[in-house]
């Protein structure tokens, strides 16, 4: 649920409580969340309802005058637990990098860098093991002599994998760096 996710995070970095409109705010053109997914308002809202049937956020109207009361949503205790465990585990998948990590990433930085570190250097390992599997599967199919064309695409997307996860590898070192390591 990298989406609802997202919105513990924002309500986190938001004193704990917003409404819709501010939090969709977050996905528009040229905000730094936009670069990494993409959430509809409808969605948002959708994400919204399941957090609160988890216990994450709770809910309260709150008066406009004469505009409609708008919604407020404010993170539980519950949902500050669930975010927490959230932004220390790094992803399993490498293909998980480009949406999952980059989210824990962004609100690792502004809620925690010293768990923002320790998730780059966790991923790392997590990544590390994933291409040693990777080179042994690899390994394994040098002396396969099963069908030919299915060997030759199984090595071709093994390859694809490890290629992926290499510079997955490369561009956490790049994450890591004080240069790119603080908020901002």
């Amino acid at each position: 649920m990298p989406a609802a996710h997202a919105l513990l995070g924002l309500l986190a970095l938001d004193d704990g409580a917003g409404h819709g409109y501010d939090l969709a705010r977050h996905f528009a053109a040229g905000q730094p969340l936009a670069e990494v997914m993409h959430l509809e308002p409808g969605m948002l809202y959708h994400h919204l309802k399941r957090l609160a049937q988890a216990g994450w956020v709770s809910s309260t109207l709150e008066p406009q005058g004469a505009r409609p009361p708008r919604q407020i949503y404010r993170i539980t205790r519950a949902g500050q637990d669930e975010l927490r465990r959230w932004l220390s585990e790094p992803v399993s998948r490498t293909r998980e990098i480009r949406l999952d990590f980059l989210l824990k990433l962004y609100f690792a930085r502004r809620l925690d860098p010293a768990l923002a570190a320790r998730l780059v250097r966790e991923q790392q390992e997590t990544l590390r093991e994933r291409q040693a599997s990777l080179a042994a599967q690899l390994e394994r199919l040098a002396g396969d002599e099963g069908d030919r064309a299915a060997v030759d695409f199984t090595r071709l997307v093994l390859r694809l994998r490890l290629a992926q996860t290499e510079a997955a590898i490369a561009w956490l070192a790049r994450a890591a760096a004080p240069d790119t390591a603080a908020p901002g």
